[in-house]
């Protein structure tokens, strides 16, 4: 098959949602991939999407490099690629990556990196092309009605040192909405240290509360939030997945309250107003060795993990 890589156009739009389909199992329509399309911020981000096209040009698999948001390094490029998992071992996706290379070179890149899970055609193509594991990331899962929620000592030890626990939907009634500024400032703070590829940065307020509540549909009565006095100290929120199953947004605490018991507490803040409310499981990931461990103590288990892989440039 000749292999021609071409920059995607309008056009391709329909092809594009097929092959994620097919190749990455993403349930997503063509108006939704416009719509995300449509609110990248190009002033703020790059992004380049290329297609690899037959001979009657219609788009047999794709490939981009882009700046992430939430970790964002103007040197550093998060990576997709997906070939027709039907067109597979023709040298698609090589003729796609050298043209991303080349996009890559040009702009000075020194990292890229991407997410993939193990025991696949991509984590083996990436490999073969020098791309390390720098972080592994585990998936785990909790059944609400048999999990251990030893919630009166967590609230008796939390309490004992002054911090107190409440719901967002409170805060904003008390406290007005200017408050879901210090929450988004604390989103970001809680995560600064976590392990991804790349560092967190913060987003933009706007951009923060239309992904998470907007997109995600957090819920602001199961997002929790610590405080100290009149500082926002830790948060544990989720979003729905299915109808009975959630998933969890966050969990994070700023450096200086760790260790005391509050991450705990906000985690079983969550499963009390999840079980009192019909939810059977609470899905979550991490690359952090001491949530993976929180999450084990109090009835995770490991379904998972995939790892984050990254490409020294220069």
């Amino acid at each position: 098959m000749t292999q021609r890589v071409r920059p995607f156009a309008d056009r391709d739009y329909p092809a594009f949602v097929r092959i994620k389909r097919l190749a990455e199992q993403r349930d997503v329509s063509v108006a939704i991939a416009r719509d995300e399309d449509g609110r990248w911020d190009h002033a703020r981000y790059e992004r380049v999407r290329v297609v690899a096209v037959d001979e009657e040009d219609a788009p047999v698999g794709y490939g981009e490099i882009y700046h992430e948001p939430s970790c964002f390094d103007p040197h550093r490029y998060f990576a997709r690629l997906a070939v027709d998992p039907r067109l597979r071992r023709h040298g698609i996706g090589a003729a796609i990556w050298t043209h991303l290379r080349a996009e890559l070179d040009e702009r000075a890149a020194r990292v890229a990196c991407l997410w993939t899970d193990d025991g696949t055609a991509c984590r083996e193509f990436i490999v073969r092309r020098g791309f390390i594991e720098v972080v592994r990331s585990y998936e785990q899962v909790v059944a609400l009605a048999t999990a251990p929620l030893a919630l009166a000592p967590a609230e008796a030890a939390v309490e004992a040192r002054g911090i107190e626990v409440n719901a967002l939907s409170e805060i904003l009634a008390r406290d007005g909405a200017e408050t879901l500024t210090r929450v988004h400032d604390l989103y970001t703070a809680s995560r600064l240290d976590q392990p991804t590829l790349g560092r967190v940065s913060a987003r933009p307020l706007e951009d923060w509360r239309r992904e998470v509540f907007d997109e995600l549909r957090a819920i602001p009565d199961a997002y929790f939030v610590a405080r100290h006095g009149a500082r926002l100290i830790g948060c544990s929120a989720v979003h729905p997945s299915a109808e009975d199953v959630l998933r969890i947004l966050i969990t994070g605490v700023i450096p200086e309250y760790r260790r005391q018991g509050v991450a705990r507490l906000l985690k079983l803040r969550v499963h009390e107003w999840a079980r009192a409310h019909g939810y059977r499981e609470i899905h979550t990931s991490t690359a952090n060795a001491a949530v993976l461990a929180l999450n084990t103590s109090l009835g995770y288990v490991i379904v998972d993990s995939w790892g984050g892989y990254e490409l020294t440039i220069r």
